[in-house]
């Protein structure tokens, strides 16, 4: 009885230590603000006027405009006066958040005194042992996201805005782990997919994941959609939690907020 007793603590004492010191769950909400501006975008957004003044190439009592089309002679400030919004597009630009393509391209490494093949190097690099990595970040990619964080006109989501970003600092693969996650849990080898919204959600499957994970620190983004009382009970009793978005609503464009902080966290 004794000895069953002792590899039953073993067991539960090697859960206990498998799971992360630090969990992090940010809930995200719909911005209505930004919901607004994608539906008068439509509604508003006309050629954009690059040029000083209106052309007119004379077809009959009308005009041709090579950017803006036919209009009716003498009624060139009519046409000026129609809202552009082509400084409005400009800031909502992530400007500090541009696009960093080519996650991967440094991460082989080929070393001449090696004695193995590499098909990339010509000769093989040397096996290194893999320190481990303390950060991971968990990214829903569900359907719902679609509500929270769509890309927009520049075709990035925030999510992704946000990854290139930090990728910079906490080098995918060796500062930071990256996973998606749906109705199951899947790494990221790059940031392509972290936009695609769709299928369900299994979160009694995450929270498995995440009692097994071996990181140090986890970060998991979701909607507010999962804000469910047995997944936030669930994280509460795995120890040290931090949970964003109850109180007081997170929103995608938030993200950015978060980089300096968890640069900190990955070195």
């Amino acid at each position: 009885m004794k000895v069953v007793t002792f590899f039953f603590c073993l067991l539960i004492g090697g859960n206990v230590i498998a799971r992360p010191k630090f969990i992090e769950v940010w809930f995200l909400s719909i911005d209505r603000t930004s919901q607004l501006l994608e539906i008068i975008r439509p509604a508003l957004a006309l050629p954009q006027f690059a040029q000083a003044s209106i052309q007119c190439q004379p077809m009959g009592d009308y005009c041709f405009d090579p950017q803006i089309g036919l209009y009716k002679r003498g009624e060139e400030s009519k046409v000026k006066d129609f809202i552009d919004l082509t400084e409005i597009e400009k800031k909502q630009n992530y400007n500090f958040l541009a696009p960093h393509k080519g996650v991967e391209r440094n991460l082989i490494e080929c070393d001449e005194n090696s004695g193995f093949f590499d098909i990339f190097c010509g000769k093989a690099k040397k096996i290194k042992s893999k320190a481990k990595i303390k950060l991971e970040l968990w990214f829903d990619t569900s359907s719902t996201l679609r509500q929270i964080d769509p890309g927009g006109f520049d075709k990035f989501c925030k999510r992704e805005l946000f990854l290139d970003t930090l990728s910079k600092s906490c080098r995918l693969n060796e500062k930071m782990k990256v996973y998606y996650f749906d109705e199951s849990r899947k790494e990221a080898g790059n940031f392509e997919r972290v936009c695609v919204s769709d299928g369900l959600n299994n979160m009694k499957r995450i929270v498995s994941d995440l009692r097994e994970s071996k990181a140090e620190h986890v970060i998991i983004v979701t909607d507010i959609f999962e804000a469910e009382e047995s997944f936030i009970n669930a994280i509460e009793q795995m120890g040290s939690s931090t949970i964003k978005g109850l109180d007081k609503p997170v929103y995608a464009r938030d993200l950015k907020k978060e980089i300096s902080r968890i640069q900190k966290i990955c070195q």
